[in-house]
């Protein structure tokens, strides 16, 4: 049996916003779990750099806490300032997207079969087998991800009837969850 399911998503500039503001969060939450380390090595060094502790401020090691720590503080410095430098620059790149959209007006499609999943809209057309497909679901979204550096999220908000749940089935069919 190789039945084909062709779902259409028809253009939504508020849920396309949505999506990508959920995708930012998602990538910058992963990141920011690794940050928690370099914080805590920050205080960790400052505190023990800048302790006067007797004797100690006459140790190499002393110094080594000291710089350490303030080499640590300028590195949490430049990751705050390069958050907040490609926010602004994601929200230009999701405007310029939306525009284009917008322009184009066509609805975006996927499609689903035994072998595969397939994505289109006006601009561009992907596909890959389900053995390289991955998901993470969270709540009414999911993150689909055909290749570990591509993602595409959807919302129950975006589907008519059942259709979302058609998707999540042959998902959950075929395909790996990710947590």
């Amino acid at each position: 049996m190789n039945e084909t399911i062709q779902i259409e998503i028809p253009f939504n500039e508020t849920l396309e916003r949505q999506n990508q503001n959920f995708y930012f969060k998602y990538v910058w939450n992963k990141a920011l779990k690794k940050w928690w380390k370099i914080l805590l090595f920050t205080i960790v060094f400052l505190f023990l750099g800048f302790y006067p502790i007797e004797n100690f401020d006459k140790n190499l090691i002393h110094y080594i806490f000291k710089y350490g720590g303030i080499f640590f503080c300028g590195y949490c410095f430049i990751l705050i300032n390069n958050y907040f430098a490609s926010r602004k620059k994601f929200k230009k790149e999701v405007d310029k997207i939306i525009t284009e959209f917008k322009t184009k007006n066509e609805p975006s499609s996927i499609i689903l079969n035994d072998h595969g999943i397939e994505f289109k809209n006006a601009f561009y057309m992907m596909g890959s087998v389900w053995e390289k497909v991955f998901y993470i679901r969270s709540n009414d979204t999911i993150v689909i991800s055909p290749i570990n550096t591509l993602s595409f999220i959807i919302q129950k908000a975006e589907f008519k009837n059942d259709e979302f749940d058609i998707v999540l089935n042959y998902l959950a069919k075929y395909s790996k969850q990710q947590n």
